[in-house]
């Protein structure tokens, strides 16, 4: 009689009987899954001016957040490249263009458009930082600070919603106080950083549900070269009696915002200081 079979005398049947403990036979399944479908696919980030200060520590802290960024830079092509090779393959590339020229503009958008059509974050922190008496400027000049400042980070955003809707994206603006309030001698400069104030709103309204639009506003993050602001000069300390926490903050600081406002999902068109208390104390 063949293992596992027994003769019943009683019923003159043949009986089947399970096998022994020793004897059972346990079957494992295993599934091997490809590495890029085991692993979740990167955000991608658009970070202009992000080659030097601020816009390095946003690139940086983008990164350790598990981000591929773009870094666009304009003359700091040099800190530019040395930073995407400390990226390694975090850095999507390198762009180069001048963010006051509309072509330029189109140039660069068209390039992070052709790889996959994929962004999930753009951060429009370029920006330009010219000074001089108003009797004194021209107004060619108040133009090409509102290219860079203003129009530049609506264009981008422009050209760029839809790709960032499909992701349900967003948008962060680098403002600063100036939008708030104005300083002596730079006028074309906060004139187009309160626009710049207005549009993270506007946009915040048009974009929605799909993008969300929000804004960062840094006080001082560094200081002057100038030997004026030295430490321990009068100037210095000046600037310190107006922020209430006692010290300037750091790149590190905005950066930590960025990522804040990037994943939140339930806030948009709204600017967040950041400025150690700075703007609260105004008028004090």
């Amino acid at each position: 009689m063949r293992s596992g079979l027994s003769f019943d005398k009683n019923s003159r049947r043949v009986r089947l009987d399970p096998p022994a403990a020793s004897a059972r036979r346990v079957v494992r399944y295993s599934v091997v899954v490809p590495a890029a479908l085991s692993q979740p696919k990167k955000r991608v980030a658009l970070v202009t001016g992000g080659a030097v200060r601020v816009g390095r520590a946003i690139v940086e802290h983008l990164v350790t957040a598990d981000y591929a960024v773009w870094v666009h830079c304009y003359r700091s092509v040099q800190a530019a490249h040395e930073l995407a090779v400390t990226l390694g393959d975090a850095c999507r590339g390198v762009i180069t263009a001048d963010l006051g020229d509309d072509e330029a503009r189109s140039r660069l958008c068209a390039q992070v458009l052709a790889d996959n059509g994929e962004l999930d974050l753009l951060v429009n922190n370029a920006a330009s930082f010219e000074a001089g008496p108003v009797q004194l400027r021209q107004d060619a000049d108040l133009r090409r600070v509102l290219e860079t400042n203003l129009v530049a980070p609506i264009g981008l955003a422009r050209r760029l919603a839809a790709t960032l809707a499909r992701r349900r994206g967003c948008i962060v603006n680098i403002n600063d106080a100036a939008g708030y309030h104005p300083w002596r001698e730079y006028l074309d400069h906060c004139t187009a950083k309160a626009g710049l104030l207005m549009a993270t709103r506007a946009l915040a309204l048009e974009l929605a549900p799909q993008v969300r639009v929000n804004g960062v506003a840094p006080g001082t993050v560094a200081w002057p070269t100038s030997p004026e602001y030295g430490p321990g000069s009068p100037r210095r300390a000046a600037v310190l009696r107006r922020i209430p926490l006692g010290q300037i903050g750091q790149p590190a600081d905005i950066a930590r915002a960025v990522l804040f406002l990037a994943d939140e999902p339930h806030i948009t068109g709204q600017t967040l200081p950041v400025d150690g208390g700075t703007l609260a104390a105004c008028g004090r």
